[in-house]
This record gives C-alpha cells, structure tokens and sequence, in this order.
C-alpha cells in the first residue's frame, strides 16, 4: 500500500489482483501503441528529486503521449481507461476514511489533478515493470541535459 498527497488530497493504492493488473497493462499497451517508448521519459521525470526542467519536458512529453492516445482510440475508450486507473485508488475524505475515487465526483473543478492521480496509481501498480524503464528514462534525459 503507498499514500500520496496531490495538491492537498491524499490518495492510497493497494496492489491489484494479478490477473486484473495484467487486463489494464494490455489496455495501456494498446492505447500508448508506438507511443510506449516516450513512458520511460515521463515516469524517470516524475521521481522524488526530478528537477523543475524535467518536469517541464515531462509535461510535454505526457502531452504529446495524450495527443497520441487520442488519435489511436476514440474519446469514449480513453476516458473509460483513465477511470479505471484512477479509481484504483482511494481518496482520504475529511472524516480521515479513505473511500474509493470516484473519477465524476472527485475531480469536479480539479481536472488538473486527473494525470498525477493516474501517474501515481501507474507507479504503484507497474513500478516493477517499468523499473527498468526508469533507468532507461534517466539515463535518456541525462543524456539530453
């Protein structure tokens, strides 16, 4: 189990059953497509210690991704896809119980924090997988800076 608090609001992520981690990991691949090279860049940025500048070309890289996504599956399927990611996690309420997400109802008046939820529930979820991504994806931006 991890916690993260995004602009003020704490979030927790259980891992998923096996079986349904594999079911949303064929569904990313399908929708990044050609696009799957540029996430190693993105979640190396979004480290503990990523400096302001890789940040920055972390967010146009997460940009031009989304871009991507949206010409390779239609409006409809990203949004379900994103759902399912955020509301993986659980959001801490004012009483201190922590509730399931609820993407409509949650994120009224905060869509700006959509994408670092998801991130975080991605990171937690797949950060084994894309470990070695990571390290690829710093190596990358070392190179570039």
């Amino acid at each position: 189990m991890a916690e993260k608090k995004i602009n003020g609001v704490e979030y927790k992520v259980d891992p998923l059953l096996a079986t349904k981690a594999l079911i949303l990991q064929a569904r990313l691949m399908r929708a990044a497509g050609p696009l799957a090279s540029k996430i190693p860049a993105i979640l190396a940025s979004r480290r503990e210690g990523a400096s302001t500048e890789e940040r920055a070309a972390a967010d146009t890289e997460a940009l031009l991704a989304i871009t991507g996504v949206f010409e390779a599956i239609a409006p409809e399927e990203f949004a379900s896809l994103v759902k399912d990611i955020v509301e993986i996690a659980k959001i801490k309420r004012p009483s201190g119980a922590y509730d399931p997400v609820d993407l409509d109802g949650d994120f009224v008046g905060r869509l700006g924090d959509i994408i670092p939820v998801a991130v975080f529930v991605l990171k937690e979820q797949f950060g084994d997988f894309f470990s070695g991504a990571l390290a690829n994806g710093t190596r990358a931006m070392t190179a570039r800076g």
